[in-house]
């Protein structure tokens, strides 16, 4: 009897310890935001981190991805390759990321994917446009929803002759991404018949840009090409438009000119303005307004073209739940010729032989690579302001 009452109080011991104890706590994988939170880029970097903490949220309400939490790692890549590589190091062998999205330039981007390479860690990225990304930087964990500055000049260079003049200057900012984006609109403008009357290059973050008006003002451009990014576009607009040269010629600029979020800054200057973009928050485009749509009620603004950072953290996740793995060859390969459905514009694919996110189904992808088109991603031409059936209203002016 002594001993059933003995053996009755360690159960009954047992079962309160069991039922006292904390829950297994759910397990984490770690994911690396890296980008400019300060600075010229400062605007992306911002966006980027949004982008990925909507997806992260939306993933986590759902259980994550094969039970794990998701947690996101962010960390200043300061705009330099330098620092770039040293937060990659960081985010890899201190915090054990298995996917990394970034860096915003794009020298900071390649100098990154020599990291990722060399640990074998999946690599996005989002925003930077350089080609070298695609051919002597590219490497099997890479991969890109971002254009490239062959990609943008195919779109709008013909606009640009067909449309606003055949006499172009190009001015750029005189790094890896304005280096690429001037050679590559220049190769494409002269394909097409255009004339290049001038080039030149103005440092990353440059103050004053006056020294260069002189000459693009003695080569009479009709149009005059912009590659810059951030701030840098902000001063140069401001100082273009006081020098009166916002309204002596027209204007275009590559995909991340200028964030919508920072035109009303700067609406009269940008009056006419043509900008390369594949995402836009008044485009009709039914997936890109439900997008904006939720992306507005979490975060109370507008999304931009740093959208494609959302898209980056889907096909990682379902390449992990298609392969039940993390490990980075396999998600890799998984993520070759995958499409998915639910992205900032509907359903989008990566093409296989270079890992570039492109519009459509996989056929018309193909295809799209074979001729050498790449008509199906979404170049969007935005004219802000403009003249007749081209003119686009700004978005209003915040208070």
């Amino acid at each position: 009897m002594r001993n059933r009452f003995g053996i009755a109080v360690l159960v009954s011991g047992a079962l309160l310890a069991w039922l006292a104890a904390p829950a297994a706590a759910q397990k984490v994988v770690k994911i690396g935001d890296l980008g400019s939170k300060v600075g010229v880029f400062e605007g992306y970097g911002k966006y980027q981190s949004m982008a990925i903490q909507m997806a992260v949220e939306e993933l986590n309400a759902k259980g994550g991805v094969l039970g794990h939490k998701i947690e996101v790692i962010a960390e200043d890549d300061e705009t330099k390759p330098a620092p770039a590589v040293r937060k990659a190091e960081k985010l890899i062998l201190q915090d054990d990321v298995k996917l990394l999205i970034g860096a915003v330039s794009s020298g900071a981007t390649m100098a990154v994917m020599d990291v990722t390479k060399k640990h074998k860690v999946i690599h996005w990225n989002s925003v930077s446009c350089a080609e070298f990304m695609r051919t002597t930087k590219f490497h099997k964990y890479y991969f890109s929803n971002q254009p490239d500055s062959r990609m943008q000049a195919s779109g709008l260079a013909k606009y640009m002759v067909e449309k606003m003049g055949k006499k172009v200057y190009i001015f750029y900012t005189d790094y890896a991404m304005g280096q690429s984006d001037g050679r590559q609109f220049k190769t494409a403008l002269e394909k097409l018949g255009g004339e290049v009357v001038g080039v030149a290059g103005a440092p990353l973050d440059t103050k004053d840009f006056s020294p260069w008006f002189g000459a693009i003002t003695q080569s009479n451009p009709d149009v005059l090409f912009l590659a810059f990014a951030g701030t840098d576009s902000l001063r140069l607009m401001t100082q273009l438009h006081s020098f009166g040269m916002t309204k002596k010629y027209k204007l275009a600029g590559i995909d991340c000119f200028l964030l919508q979020q920072d035109l009303p800054a700067i609406a009269a200057p940008m009056e006419g303005f043509v900008q390369l973009a594949h995402f836009s928050a008044y485009n009709p485009d039914k997936n890109m307004q439900a997008f904006n749509a939720k992306f507005k009620k979490k975060f109370g603004v507008d999304a931009n073209i740093m959208a494609g950072a959302y898209d980056a953290v889907l096909f990682w996740a379902a390449a992990v739940e298609k392969v039940k793995s993390f490990d980075s060859d396999k998600v890799a390969e998984a993520q070759e010729g995958m499409c998915v459905d639910n992205t900032h514009i509907g359903r989008q694919c990566i093409r296989k032989e270079d890992h570039q996110v492109v519009m459509g189904h996989q056929k018309e992808v193909v295809r799209a690579r074979t001729r050498e088109r790449f008509t199906g991603y979404t170049q969007l031409v935005n004219r802000w302001g403009g003249l007749g059936e081209e003119r686009r209203s700004l978005p209003p002016s915040s208070k």
